[in-house]
């Protein structure tokens, strides 16, 4: 590969521009889903050196789904190919989705969720949510409907309920199988039954038994605000860094219909209606929240009141790039997508349970798959390539050449009242890529040159001299060639970098590293001659 591959605890626990991919549930119209996944992976693939073996979990540190998104959420995190999925996903809903006469949904669920329970298993096996075969941050989206309380459950290995000591009083996520806990997500009712996970078990105590329906009747039915919610907050302790080149935030609908409801003679009828639509209000809302929090170059129009929210910010700045991507199913779009499509057709492509619509809402979801755009996936988040890791062999010592010292000066800034050092107070644009400056940082005149360096780095690495203003480098660098293009990840971002320059790093380990071009770096560094 020519990336790094990285490993599941490097994904949720390193630093480094965050990605997380938000799946909505929304039955067998997880299909659409799929075909922009194909999509994205194609884009990503080729952004990667073309790779056969590039798969979406070694590019998204995060992969969050509900319901039926939850499917394809842990599909992904276990290391299948989008294609894999789409025929898994295909035999999946034409052997669960058989309809029985005796089961309308009345008097007992439509479906038998034994077939469901053989399908999920034969995918996951006797994995559990803690198994070290996940190559990724995967959150699950469930309700556990004995509490009346979402319940999300991830992987990351810091989190307060993953692991369980002797005298625990609750059974570890980390054990919950894998299969049960995506069947716990998908167990819509009227259609499934509720699934039971066994949440504490206690010598001479009978086991607890957690009810758990489909995340979708929380309000996470789109669960993109839940995974910025599990990256971010101190209670579950990612701790992830904010900031619109810090945070990539993928958002994939499964469709959206009209959402509006005609009125019944039946109240109860009405009732129904009501309580239904609350779905679509909530992932308005969600949609809402998430633009208001964002850059968000596929923002839609909210209302014609508010627009797109692409003027109005609930934050000091952006806290992340947001893609939405939605197929419209109201009758106007899909006439036009689709001129063929009688009205009963159309009617029926909102429905959760039809596997004879798999085939139109593939071919719907193709023809409009290109607006996922290339761009729509920023350098920055890219992943490292091998050359941005060097071998500790290939890494030889340098020091600052004498009489090169730099003029700084600290940027102790007040962005709010709240600003704490280390709090993003600006982005821009430098060595080919976008750069964040941070309370505390330092900023430095080398030269002709204008940037801004990590407070850290700063002041481990300068020394001031007898001019007020002025530092010199005096401790050593490692340093080698690029024999090939790529980019590397640095403490204020990412520079871009051809073959023949340098590769800086300031430790031997090949930590904390920049790069530049050869000629800057011959006229600012001698090699190390061992005097100290």
């Amino acid at each position: 590969m020519p990336y790094r591959e990285l490993s599941k605890d490097e994904h949720l626990q390193a630093g480094g521009p965050k990605r997380i991919l938000s799946l909505d549930g929304g039955g067998l119209r997880g299909i659409v889903s799929l075909v922009y996944l194909k999509r994205i992976e194609t884009l990503l693939r080729s952004r990667h050196g073309n790779d056969p073996d590039f798969r979406l979990s070694h590019y998204f540190d995060l992969i969050a789904g509900t319901s039926t998104g939850a499917i394809i959420a842990a599909g992904l995190a276990i290391g299948l190919s989008v294609d894999e999925l789409i025929e898994r996903y295909e035999s999946m809903g034409n052997k669960v989705f058989r309809s029985r006469w005796w089961r309308k949904g009345i008097w007992r669920e439509r479906y038998d969720e034994r077939a469901l329970i053989e399908e999920l298993k034969s995918v996951f096996g006797e994995r559990t949510l803690g198994d070290d075969s996940l190559q990724t941050g995967l959150l699950i989206v469930t309700k556990r409907m004995d509490t009346g309380s979402p319940w999300p459950l991830g992987n990351n290995p810091a989190g307060a309920y993953f692991r369980s000591g002797p005298d625990a009083d609750f059974l570890a996520n980390a054990d919950y199988p894998l299969w049960r806990v995506v069947r716990a997500s998908t167990a819509a009712p009227v259609f499934f039954a509720p699934e039971e996970i066994t949440i504490a078990r206690q010598p001479g105590h009978p086991p607890v038994e957690g009810l758990f329906v489909d995340g979708g009747v929380s309000p996470h039915n789109n669960p993109a605000l839940q995974a910025f919610m599990y990256a971010t907050l101190d209670g579950f302790r990612l701790g992830w860094p904010t900031g619109e080149d810090r945070m990539l935030i993928v958002s994939l609908g499964t469709g959206n219909a009209d959402p509006s409801r005609q009125s019944s003679i039946l109240a109860a009828s009405d009732g129904i209606k009501a309580l239904t639509s609350l779905m679509d209000d909530c992932g308005d809302l969600v949609e809402t929240v998430m633009q208001w929090l964002s850059h968000s170059p596929t923002a839609r129009t909210i209302d014609g009141e508010i627009g797109n929210l692409t003027r109005d910010l609930l934050t000091e700045h952006p806290a992340f790039t947001y893609q939405r991507y939605q197929l419209d199913l109201r009758p106007t779009a899909l006439k036009t997508l689709m001129p063929e499509l009688s009205p009963k057709a159309i009617k029926s492509l909102t429905a959760m349970d039809r596997p004879g619509n798999l085939p139109i809402l593939k071919q719907l979801a193709e023809r409009t798959a290109d607006a996922i755009a290339p761009d729509h996936f920023p350098k920055a988040f890219d992943l490292p390539k091998k050359t941005d890791q060097p071998e500790d062999s290939d890494l030889k010592p340098y020091r600052r050449r004498a009489n090169n010292p730099v003029t700084a000066i600290p940027l102790n800034l007040i962005a709010n009242r709240n600003n704490q050092p280390g709090d993003p107070l600006f982005t821009y644009h430098k060595w080919d890529d976008t750069q964040t400056a941070k309370s505390g940082d330092w900023l430095v005149k080398n030269g002709d040159e204008v940037y801004t360096v990590d407070r850290e780095t700063f002041e481990t690495t300068y020394t001031p001299t007898d001019t007020p203003g002025q530092y010199i480098k005096t401790g050593k660098v490692w340093a080698k060639r690029a024999t090939e293009s790529g980019t590397i990840q640095t403490k204020e971002g990412s520079t871009r970098y051809e073959a023949g320059d340098w590769l800086v790093f300031n430790d031997s380990e090949g930590d904390d590293g920049y790069a530049m071009s050869a000629e800057r770096f011959e006229s600012l560094y001698k090699a190390d001659d061992g005097d100290g």
